[in-house]
């Protein structure tokens, strides 16, 4: 009778699964010693990161140029750099983009800014400043399209026509301004003047004033224009003063206080 252990290759077998558990053992062995080198690795430059003072990683290269591009004409650079400073201080990774444009958009003059760095040591800020085109009251400017901002050193804008009226008004005013304008021409509105109760008061640049109490002020306008010629070719030139306010005609004032009087409406008797 063969017994299990006494059969050939039966203690072979056994020795070659004793060889492959041991082989295993030592990869086992092998991989847990690298995880713990590489556990130490991490450890030792996690403590030596800790010892880094954060303030020296946050001032590495530091900003050494400002670059301003777009077309400077009433901005204090000056003042504009002194008001960086503060957000300049730190590395060119540290910097803070948005208190940088912050600071820039504090002065009244700009009206588009973009702040980028460039490698290793600049900040390049583009920006456009409002476009003055008339005066708002005693202390504001409007730019093109009608938005109010008021610099601290304005300088000369005393050619620009003044604006009056109530806030919130800006653009609509901004733009009978210059509808006016166009009819008007070549005479130009040197004021113009709405009150809350939208009563509109114009000056024109030679002095004469035109009185539109509360009617649409284009086609007050419009029938200024249609009667005035009347008055001679040189009425603009003449005439102090133009009140609208009458349903059938106007009253006039001339410049040398001699004559006043009334126009009627075309198809009536003088």
């Amino acid at each position: 009778m063969a017994y299990p252990g006494n059969q050939p290759g039966t203690g072979l077998r056994a020795r070659k699964a004793s060889a492959k558990k041991r082989a295993g053992k030592r990869r086992s062995y092998r991989w847990l010693l690298k995880l713990i080198g590489l556990l130490a690795v991490v450890g030792l430059g996690w403590a030596g990161w800790e010892r880094i003072p954060r303030i020296e990683v946050g001032t590495l290269w530091p900003i050494a140029y400002v670059r301003l591009e777009g077309g400077i004409e009433n901005l204090n650079v000056d003042k504009l750099h002194q008001a960086l400073l503060p957000s300049l201080r730190g590395g060119y990774f540290s910097l803070d983009m948005g208190e940088i444009e912050g600071a820039v958009r504090t002065f009244a003059w700009v009206d588009e800014v973009r702040v980028s760095r460039v490698w290793p040591d600049t900040v390049t800020i583009q920006l456009r400043e409002h476009k003055a085109v008339a005066r708002w009251g005693e202390n504001a400017l409007l730019n093109s399209v009608g938005a109010r901002f008021s610099p601290e050193e304005s300088g000369d804008f005393s050619a620009l026509p003044v604006i009056y009226g109530p806030p919130g008004t800006e653009t609509y005013l901004l733009g009978m301004l210059n509808t006016l304008n166009g009819k008007l021409e070549p005479a130009r509105i040197a004021s113009i003047d709405m009150s809350k109760r939208h009563a509109w008061v114009i000056k024109l640049n030679n002095g004469l004033e035109i009185h539109l109490g509360r009617q649409d002020p284009v086609k007050a306008m419009e029938r200024f224009l249609t009667l005035a010629p009347q008055l001679g070719e040189d009425y603009l030139d003449r005439l102090k003063r133009v009140d609208m306010r009458y349903t059938n005609g106007l009253a006039v004032v001339w410049k040398d206080e001699a004559v006043s009087g009334a126009l009627p409406q075309p198809g009536t008797q003088f």
